[in-house]
């Protein structure tokens, strides 16, 4: 677990996405401070110094958020969370909503289980979630290879991430997302990226359409998920659409990062 912004400030619990860890956070440091806002931002089993746990799901986290919302005193906080930290926000927001007051999914994992939701992918999209269906292990694999330092992996990052530039020109977040990057990988046996890949392509195991508690869905304009993120937020109860610059990792981009503090603080 990890402290960001105000430390006696209002509480938001942060996830972090399917090859990252606890450590993502770091962007929203400095608008939580100026903001009154106390992020919390947690590492999944298997991730940075969190035990593995053979065989957990995408519901039974909410487990776990009881769990560090009891032992910090918090009866209810904000929660949100980048990719699969997305979808992780709204399983916890589905199992326990008495315990959450909002949440706010960052560019999170389109639920393709849902051929609906898969519609709503652009073509390369939909391919890019049918690999990590047919091969995990490839596409983990993969994934390590482009978060390596090597000047390959960087230049094929430049190409193909359009948030790339943000890195290059700021070399304390460069820094600060390299190690997010080298937490993420610090048990490499563990198998809980291919596990994020799983869970991320099956049945989510709730009604993503359902989650009662006020929900703002947040998408890069960059991002593949913005088309059905566009008709997840009519599906909501209570949900609304918020598009901000830049792509899936955008949160890196300060006035991103900016934006994210206000909205877990409840700010229109």
């Amino acid at each position: 677990m990890e402290e960001y912004g105000d430390l006696a400030g209002a509480p938001a619990l942060w996830f972090h996405g399917g090859f990252s860890s606890r450590l993502e956070a770091t962007p929203l440091d400095v608008p939580a401070r100026e903001l009154g806002l106390r992020i919390i931002s947690l590492d999944r089993p298997g991730f940075g110094g969190s035990d593995p746990l053979p065989g957990r799901t995408v519901t039974g986290y909410a487990s776990d958020v009881v769990e560090v919302l009891d032992a910090l005193g918090i009866e209810r906080a904000a929660v949100g969370g980048l990719s699969n930290g997305g979808m992780y926000t709204m399983a916890v927001a589905s199992q326990i909503p008495d315990r959450v007051l909002h949440a706010v999914p960052l560019n999170p994992t389109t639920p393709v289980a849902d051929a609906a939701a898969r519609a709503g992918l652009p073509r390369g999209g939909r391919m890019a979630y049918a690999m990590m269906a047919r091969n995990p292990e490839q596409t983990a694999k993969r994934a390590v290879r482009s978060a390596s330092p090597g000047r390959i992996a960087a230049a094929v990052n430049r190409l193909t991430n359009p948030d790339a530039p943000l890195l290059d020109d700021n070399p304390l977040a460069a820094a600060a997302w390299a190690a997010n990057l080298a937490e993420a990988q610090r048990q490499p046996e563990s198998g809980s990226v291919v596990t994020e890949l799983r869970q991320a392509t099956s049945p989510w195991g709730f009604d993503h359409r359902a989650v009662e508690v006020p929900v703002t869905l947040v998408s890069g304009e960059k991002d593949a998920g913005l088309g059905y993120a566009r008709v997840w937020a009519t599906e909501l109860p209570q949900g609304r659409l918020v598009v901000l610059p830049g792509g899936h990792t955008n949160i890196l981009a300060p006035a991103v990062a900016q934006r994210i503090a206000e909205l877990l603080l409840g700010h229109p």
